[in-house]
């Protein structure tokens, strides 16, 4: 809890200029947006290493920052379309704050098979990455994963920053293996193991441990700043019951708590409200589906953080 002095208060509140919740004619608001006043704690300079960890938003801040002669050892990963549609290296995405946790520990480390099952006759489905449940063979998958933790530890290795999107806080886990998964595993196979598998709804308490130790060991290491944002892409579907839309906004504001906690916590940790600017225009931020954030909102928002972080280093 923040507890000031009623005087200070009073003298803080009158000072800051951004105390009022914009309307529409106030500088922060543009073009149906509105873009919150922050001071960055730390620049990005040109040809800086920057490794992204997170949901799609990470895919969309790595381009931007590439654009801006930025070293992003993620985009040089590729998986075959038929393995994750999409983006060359959409199989990267993690969406809660186990599994992102868990990528982190992994780096550098030999693969092992938990929360790899088999799904048919020599194909296997490996539910710590985001595959939307596609097999492949038991030594694709295993080569995959090596590769990934590769890139986690080269990556990371050399990084000045990184960029955390945190996406929810449903989640599944294999009680047999101790392990968090970054998909469901598959139906027929939840049915038939008893009760191996849980699904965990995953509350402030347990996400500011799983972000904590996550940013303790990377912070570790050396000389390295975060930049924590919070997706603003919606949960699709829920397993917690009830409607999606709350269990939506239970998950984003769990989110937003624990990264606020975060950046309070360290010093080298900073919050960029994306989830805020794209979410203050509503629904016309998003697609036909009510899912997706339009492409050109997401190049804004991204610029504008881009923007703020590099002219910061022109600053200094």
């Amino acid at each position: 809890m923040l507890k000031l002095p009623g005087a200070i208060a009073f003298s803080q509140a009158l000072r800051n200029k951004a105390r009022r919740f914009p309307d529409r004619d106030d500088a922060r608001y543009h073009d149906h947006y509105i873009y919150p006043n922050i001071s960055p704690g730390f620049a990005i300079s040109a040809g800086e290493r920057v490794f992204t960890i997170g949901s799609c938003f990470a895919r969309n801040v790595e381009e931007a920052l590439a654009e801006n002669g930025m070293d992003l050892p993620t985009l040089a990963f590729t998986a075959p379309q038929d393995e994750a549609p999409g983006r060359a290296n959409r199989i990267l995405n993690q969406y809660n704050p186990a599994t992102m946790l868990q990528a982190v520990r992994a780096a550098g480390t030999a693969a092992d098979t938990r929360g790899l099952y088999k799904t048919g006759l020599g194909s296997y489905v490996d539910t710590l990455l985001a595959t939307g449940s596609r097999a492949v063979s038991h030594a694709r998958a295993m080569e995959r994963r090596e590769q990934i933790n590769t890139l986690y530890q080269d990556g990371l290795n050399g990084a000045g920053v990184v960029v955390i999107t945190l996406g929810l806080v449903e989640a599944w886990y294999d009680s047999e293996d101790g392990l968090y998964l970054n998909e469901a595993p598959p139906h027929k196979l939840v049915k038939k193991s008893g009760e191996r598998f849980e699904f965990h709804q995953l509350g402030v308490e347990e996400c500011e441990s799983m972000v904590s130790q996550m940013l303790e060991l990377l912070l570790s290491e050396g000389k390295r700043n975060v930049v924590l944002t919070v997706s603003p892409v919606p949960l699709q579907v829920t397993f917690a019951g009830g409607d999606a839309l709350l269990r939506n906004s239970y998950s984003k504001s769990v989110l937003r708590v624990v990264a606020e906690k975060m950046s309070q916590k360290f010093e080298a940790v900073d919050y960029f409200p994306s989830y805020e600017i794209i979410t203050s225009s509503g629904l016309r931020s998003f697609g036909e589906d009510n899912v997706h954030v339009r492409p050109r909102i997401v190049g804004d928002v991204v610029k504008h953080m881009v923007g703020l972080y590099t002219k910061q280093n022109d600053a200094h």
